[in-house]
């Protein structure tokens, strides 16, 4: 019986049985032998110290550290780079009391294999390192949290418990900590990035490659997961020069900005949280973060204190009269701190290895310079990260901090076993095929597709200024028509501008009847242009659009052209191809089911004014190939669908409107609901299904109570499967040396592959799922935990299914990496977000001068104005957005 509450993680089923057996390698380094000694934690705290260590010490012998200013007794707050330097002095300075250098993260904990004195110390300070700016002293106070005896850490780690995983974390991390103080580093500690290996991508940033590590759990003991990860970083050096190259000013003049022009709000984004440091004597200054911009920077006007009193000068007299140090241009803007401390942009120097955060820009090649960095093939990324686990770098059979806790470290990677899982056949209007490495042909043999559709009238519109259609048209009704899509040979072309996009539009909608699809060429620069065109045709008009960029269009090959019919028959409703397996019989056909994916997606960093967007897709037949939708606007970041209630209850009437057979006598529920939820982190597992799974009952309770006739029909609730779907994770699979049956033409295992034992977690059911061949450098796999479990699936069930759903992704022709509803979601959560607010329904936006909310800061927007500025498309079942 359905009762969607949740009780904690769902039961962990037996391991699966389909499928061949084979061995993987994995980029995983097992803990052959747990600390044997006792560890003692200690607390860096900078507020409210008092109250902490009254709390612990109800459990806890009671001991701490924290930095406070020996002139005021005040707490100090300390950055993670200083606050290492300062706490290895004193260690060096005091070796009576540390006997041995504790492992620090530079924040609040560091521990010890010995327990060490409480009380006071003077921090040392690196005369040739930075200095705190009014040169206060410190103090650095030491507390005592919890003493950890051998066997709690052995007991608690092999549970998961987060306080002793976070421990040995920092003991793995203490060497590289102190090897790699890189701003990267600092502020994303679980990768160390180095300038060893890196590339210049253009536009003032660069790539880099760094290490990930990450103490797991598995249910045969602790693993050190260890990977190549590729981070994009603000190039170093002046900023002029990195503000010139990545907004194309020629003349440094032009960076004389009034806060009402239209770079301003561009520069002030680029830079917000940038560090820098700046002249004269830049090595000897504390580096600043930027959060935000001045005008005329050398014109600002401060008062100084002088020998006969205060005095007014500005930041132009100042420098050259202290510092010897005339601007060149005073009239170029400046950056400042949050405490109001003004830097001509000329003075500033930025600091190397600095995390961009941004959308990457849209100009030149840098997308591509950035893949063909990042992708390495199979064995080349294991090999980087065999010799990312040697003395030079992470070192783990060299570092005291390891050795003096016993632990010790397999350095060789582990093999685990996996099976390879038969593929689903494809089924096409009239004819199958089996899949080959994971993909399938279209056109050797010619195919039709599944269920094709109709186009006798559609309209191109040609942005472009350059005759395109001559060779585009003929070549895309081809394929079209090879395909079993009955299209007009000869549509309405129409060539238009920027300038006149909308009146282009308002004619194509007055023909009658309305054009079938209208396909729209565009500049290779033209947001603003498809914007219009996909609120036009997806909200006014409800005609599917398709959008094809100028520089894909030239060559107009068969291939390009098949991806673009398989898109606009799946636009206009149509099915290109199902999967055939006994899972989709056995689960979606017998049984009235909905497949659903949910995902939320948020805005860019820094970006506060906008909300995060909520999206649902809900499968409406037995093939799970044609989809419904709802979305939601809701607070920015939020990580639970808010109206997730609300939403269900739109895709199970569509289900209920939409689903064979036509009449209402015969009409039906789902009986059962798979449930696909993308992007929770796995601290986030039981908060979010717990709420999520409440919101879906209360769905089931809405439509149950209606008193109209075709609501009332749902007398049973449907039993629900929740699975979360992990895509930001650092676990690979590489087949083993010589298995030539096993490993794909680009170096990767097969598609199919799936892991379910030895590596996965002792806390939940889950398992890894390898789906997709990958092309280009090394294929990331899935991973699948399921936390509530009301169908009772078994393994093979749960991984049949998800493979063979990653099957049905309308515009592929291979296997994609998660399953289809999944993708949906995700890509919806985007372009709803980008393409169906009415802009004049939004709150206006946020002028020039208004400051962006820090990161760290919830930002609180109008949900409910911006719910009613977003429609839904008439279009729905359609795929209109891919």
């Amino acid at each position: 019986m359905a009762t969607t509450v949740y009780r904690g993680p769902a039961r962990r089923q037996d391991p699966g049985r389909e499928g061949a057996p084979l061995g993987v390698v994995t980029n995983t380094f097992k803990v052959l032998k747990m600390p044997d000694v006792d560890w003692y934690h200690y607390d860096v705290g900078e507020r409210d110290i008092v109250l902490i260590v009254s709390i612990i010490s109800v459990t806890h012998l009671s001991l701490f550290v924290a930095f406070i200013k020996a002139d005021t007794g005040k707490d100090a707050s300390v950055g993670r780079r200083r606050g290492h330097q300062l706490m290895y002095n004193l260690q060096l300075s005091l070796p009576g009391v540390f006997p041995s250098q504790g492992a620090y993260d530079g924040k609040k904990n560091i521990y010890y294999t010995r327990k060490v004195e409480s009380g006071e110390y003077d921090a040392v300070e690196d005369n040739r390192g930075p200095q705190r700016a009014g040169g206060a002293k410190l103090k650095i106070k030491l507390s005592l949290v919890a003493r950890f005896s051998a066997q709690d850490v052995m007991k608690y780690a092999l549970q998961g418990k987060q306080d002793i995983i976070n421990m040995l974390q920092i003991v793995l991390r203490q060497l590289p900590n102190i090897k790699f103080q890189t701003p990267a580093h600092l502020r994303n500690y679980r990768v160390f990035y180095t300038d060893e290996s890196k590339a210049p991508l253009g536009v003032g940033l660069e790539a880099w490659r760094g290490l990930f590590q990450s103490v797991r759990p598995t249910l045969t003991g602790l693993s050190i997961n260890v990977d190549i990860s590729t981070g994009v970083m603000y190039r170093g050096g002046e900023l002029v020069t990195l503000l010139m190259e990545r907004f194309g000013i020629a003349n440094v003049r032009h960076l004389e900005l009034s806060k009402t022009d239209p770079m301003w709000v561009k520069i002030r984004q680029f830079l917000r949280g940038v560090l820098v440091t700046w002249r004269p004597n830049p090595e000897r200054r504390q580096a600043m973060s930027i959060e935000g911009i001045v005008e005329q920077a050398g014109l600002v006007v401060f008062e100084k204190k002088g020998d006969s009193g205060p005095e007014q000068l500005n930041i132009e007299t100042y420098y050259r009269q202290t510092h010897n140090t005339p601007l060149r241009h005073p009239r170029l803007i400046g950056v400042k701190n949050r405490k109001g401390t003004i830097v001509p942009i000329e003075l500033c120097l930025v600091l190397p290895g600095q995390l961009f955060k941004g959308k990457l820009p849209e100009v030149g090649d840098l997308s591509r310079k950035l893949l063909d960095f990042a992708n390495r093939k199979p064995h080349h990324r294991l090999n980087d990260i065999k010799t990312g686990i040697s003395p030079k770098t992470l070192s783990y059979g060299e570092t005291n901090f390891v050795r003096e806790s016993g632990m010790q470290i397999d350095l060789n990677p582990s093999t685990v076993g996996a099976r390879r899982l038969p593929a689903p056949r494809i089924q096409f209007h009239g004819s199958e095929a089996d899949i080959t490495a994971g993909s399938w042909n279209m056109a050797r043999p010619q195919r039709r597709v599944y269920q094709p559709e109709q186009a006798p009238n559609w309209v191109a519109i040609n942005f472009a200024q350059e005759p395109i259609f001559d060779r585009l048209g003929p070549q895309l009704v081809q394929c079209l028509q090879a395909l079993g899509v009955n299209v007009n040979s000869s549509p309405r072309i129409q060539n238009a501008t920027g300038q006149n996009a909308m009146t282009t539009l308002q004619s194509v909608s007055q023909l009658r009847p309305l054009p079938s699809f209208v396909l729209v060429v565009l500049p290779e620069s033209a947001a603003e242009i498809r914007t219009l065109v996909k609120q036009w045709g997806d909200m006014m008009y409800n005609i599917p659009t398709q959008c094809c960029r100028v520089d894909k269009c030239r060559s107009a090959n068969n291939q390009y052209c098949n991806n673009v019919a398989l898109k606009i028959n799946a636009k206009l409703g149509g099915v290109n191809s199902v999967p055939i397996a006994p899972v989709m019989s056995e689960w979606l056909r017998k049984v009235p089911t909905m497949i659903v994916g949910a995902d939320i997606g948020h805005p860019g960093p820094g970006v506060n004014d906008r909300p995060s967007v909520a999206a649902l897709v809900g499968s409406i037949d037995m093939f799970a190939s044609r989809y419904t939708y709802a979305a939601r606007a809701q607070q920015p970041r939020l990580e639970l669908i808010n109206e997730l209630d609300n939403m269900m209850v739109e895709i199970l009437k569509d289900f209920w409107n939409m689903s064979p057979p036509p009449t209402p006598e015969k009409k039906f529920y789902p009986q059962r609901i798979i449930f696909f939820r993308d992007g929770v982190s796995e601290g986030e597992f039981d908060k979010v299904a717990q709420q999520e799974l409440e919101k879906i009952r209360a769905a089931f309770n809405t439509l149950a109570e209606q008193n109209q006739e075709p609501l009332a029909k749902m007398r049973q609730l449907p039993t629900v499967t929740y699975i979360v779907v992990g895509k930001r994770h650092h676990i690979r699979f590489f087949p083993r040396q010589g298995d030539a049956a096993n490993t794909s033409r680009s170096g990767n295992c097969q598609p199919g592959l799936v892991v379910d034992s030895e590596m996965t977690s002792p806390i939940y059911f889950d398992y890894f799922l390898q789906s997709q061949a990958g092309l280009q450098g090394t294929s990331r796999p899935s991973h699948y935990t399921v936390l509530h479990d009301e169908n009772r699936m078994s393994s093979d069930v749960l991984q049949a299914l998800s493979f063979a759903l990653c099957h049905v992704y309308a515009s592929a022709t291979s296997s994609v990496s998660i399953p289809a509803p999944v993708y949906y979601a995700d890509k919806l959560c985007a372009y709803v977000a980008a393409y169906h607010f009415n802009p004049a329904k939004l709150p206006p936006p946020p002028s020039g001068t208004a400051t962006t909310t820090s990161d760290d800061k919830k930002a609180e927007i109008n949900v409910a104005q911006w719910n009613a500025a977003l429609g839904r498309t008439k279009l729905r079942p359609r795929l209109f957005f891919l």
